[in-house]
């Protein structure tokens, strides 16, 4: 049998996000199971201290935009692969599929997976048509496509690989058991010890989140509540920390608005939230709001933020809201944020147990390693016999 090389996850970066988490606990999943396992990214990041056994390899992050960067990385991440002769390669999240395409020209025995991590269907049309572009030419390549919902495995661009079999739906997970001993933790914030009420918003600042639209929703709602306030815990640009918080002088409510930056533990202040409110226009499947619902607070949900309606249950477990209406994410917020109308999560955290969606995800990662190890045997089949061939006419043997 074969000895099958790693299994190389391809990130940007192991920082804070939810792409990086993933990737995380991916690869200690995998080794865990005795595969060896190697990331490879641009830049590391604080979660790098959280692998169990991976090895990590930075290709280095030049200056500059993302894309820039990632088309720069190609040929080190190629010359990579082609050392490691890796028996799977995924890549991790839709920023880097196109540089991971890239990289394996030249690799076509190695099976590929790429991750749909974030809905496509987002931007003007000109940036559609690209992004949809680049997403058909990842599909074609695939040995697998892991889509995080039903949703983003409908797109267009996987429409062929939906008829060859090769896409396959596996939602985020979250421990909720982690989640609820970290909220319990003791924390320091002067929201937590005022006992008035606060709403709270988790990801990095950014257009795709709608925090203009949230700011905007709780100029609304306070004029009912006027005690409430909005705590955004995610960091981000200068520029744009500085647009939002003029939006907020200029609806009326700066002094309700705080903008946190980056939290290590950020469970205790989303467990004392009176709602947890994620308007984001558009998501793949977002971590923080499986966060949220293992935390028990009342949510409001985007009816666009990717998965959101289906972990909902379309609105058995939060509120679903349309994140341009302003008018109804405040009307959604006041429901929330009063304990005897709120909709509570209950349990529904327990119908997406990280274990569960890591086991499943393993062994979409082990059939394409079996996959390898099946060519490679067939590959080196007519070999094995032409060596047999010399033998039978004593001819050298030597292997």
């Amino acid at each position: 049998m074969h000895a099958s090389g790693p299994v190389v996850l391809f990130a940007g970066g192991l920082a804070g996000d939810g792409v990086a988490r993933n990737t995380v606990h991916l690869a200690n999943a995998l080794a865990r199971r005795g595969v060896p396992v190697e990331i490879i990214c641009l830049k590391g990041g604080a979660l790098a201290a959280e692998l169990r056994g991976p090895t990590v390899t930075c290709l280095g992050r030049g200056r500059g935009p993302r894309a820039l960067a990632l088309a720069a990385a190609v040929p080190a991440l190629h010359r990579r692969l082609k050392a490691l002769e890796p028996s799977v390669v995924l890549s991790m999240g839709n920023h880097g599929h196109l540089a991971c395409w890239g990289a394996l020209r030249g690799l076509p025995d190695t099976p590929r997976l790429y991750r749909i991590s974030n809905d496509p269907a987002h931007g003007g049309a000109a940036q559609r048509a690209l992004r949809e572009l680049g997403l058909s030419v990842v599909a074609a390549d695939a040995t697998r496509l892991v889509c995080v919902s039903a949703g983003i495995a409908a797109a267009e661009p996987f429409r062929r690989a939906r008829r060859d079999g090769r896409v396959r739906v596996l939602p985020n997970g979250v421990d909720a058991d982690a989640i609820r001993e970290r909220a319990a933790r003791p924390a320091r914030h002067p929201w937590l010890a005022d006992g008035r009420p606060y709403l709270v918003a988790v990801g990095r600042l950014h257009r795709q989140k709608n925090y203009e639209g949230l700011i905007d929703a709780l100029a609304l709602a306070r004029r009912e509540r006027p005690d409430l306030r909005l705590l955004v815990l995610g960091g981000g640009p200068a520029g744009l920390r500085r647009a939002l918080e003029a939006r907020a002088e200029a609806a009326g409510v700066s002094g309700a608005v705080r903008f946190e930056g980056e939290v290590a533990n950020p469970f205790p202040l989303v467990a004392a939230a009176r709602a947890y409110v994620l308007p984001s226009l558009w998501e793949g499947a977002s971590n923080s709001l499986l966060e949220a619902m293992a935390c028990g607070v009342p949510i409001v949900a985007s009816r666009t933020a990717g998965a959101a309606a289906d972990v909902l249950e379309g609105g058995r477990h939060g509120v679903l809201v349309d994140p341009a209406a302003p008018a109804d994410l405040a009307r959604a917020i006041l429901r929330q944020a009063d304990p005897a109308t709120c909709i509570p999560p209950g349990g529904r955290a327990a119908a997406f147990r990280l274990d569960a969606m890591l086991a499943r995800l393993c062994a979409v990662v082990a059939s394409a390693r079996l996959l390898h190890d099946e060519n490679q045997m067939l590959a080196e089949r007519p070999r094995h016999l032409a060596r047999l061939s010399q033998a039978a006419r004593g001819q050298s043997t030597e292997y």
